[in-house]
């Protein structure tokens, strides 16, 4: 190829380049402008609706064990708003004194994440320690998060937690098949210690 061929295909390949670098930066901006600007018409921002949990807890719970003896443990929870308020994460950790010694361990360490449908309503996905995961669809009301899953032979199992003047009060209940009746299993208290 002649210097002058050289050039040109030099220049086309720049151009090229350069638009799809323009592609890049324009897209890049739009989805940030998306990301920092409201949600679509008819959607709720998760940061929205649960803004009455946004923040740091701490409190102390119960849980009754396979053995259905009962267990107390220290918690934490962490609530962000992520995304431009589009996700909210929830990462929860708790502790307990086990062992003959009373060593204090983690018992509980877990991360979910919360997100708007198209429909109008939430998504939610959750990780626990032991490498479970679930995806749910939960019911966000005024100071107020409902939670739950099916669990074959082991029935069902829903979370409700309630703020009522600052204080987070959150209940698990299982319910075995053929059963009408919700059994308590877990109950936390906690109170928040920051901001958003």
């Amino acid at each position: 190829m002649s210097r002058a061929g050289d050039r040109i295909h030099f220049i086309i390949r720049a151009a090229g380049a350069a638009v799809a670098l323009a592609a890049l930066v324009a897209g890049s901006h739009a989805a940030s402008a998306q990301a920092e600007g409201t949600a679509p018409p008819g959607i709720d921002r998760p940061a929205d609706a649960l803004d009455f949990l946004v923040g740091e807890w701490e409190g102390t719970g119960w849980a009754l064990g396979p053995n259905g003896r009962r267990g107390e443990f220290a918690v934490s929870e962490s609530i962000r708003s992520r995304a431009g308020g589009h996700g909210v994460t929830f990462e929860g950790r708790g502790t307990a004194a086990i062992g003959p010694n009373g060593e204090t361990r983690t018992v509980h360490d877990a991360f979910a994440l919360i997100w708007a449908e198209p429909d109008g309503g939430y998504g939610m996905r959750t990780v626990v320690m032991q490498g479970h995961t679930l995806e749910v669809v939960p019911e966000i009301s005024e100071n107020r998060i409902v939670w739950g899953f099916e669990a074959g032979p082991m029935g069902e199992t829903r979370y409700t937690s309630t703020v009522t003047d600052g204080v987070w009060h959150e209940v698990g209940e299982r319910r075995m098949p053929g059963e009408t009746d919700w059994t308590v299993f877990l109950e936390m208290t906690l109170e928040r210690t920051a901001a958003p």
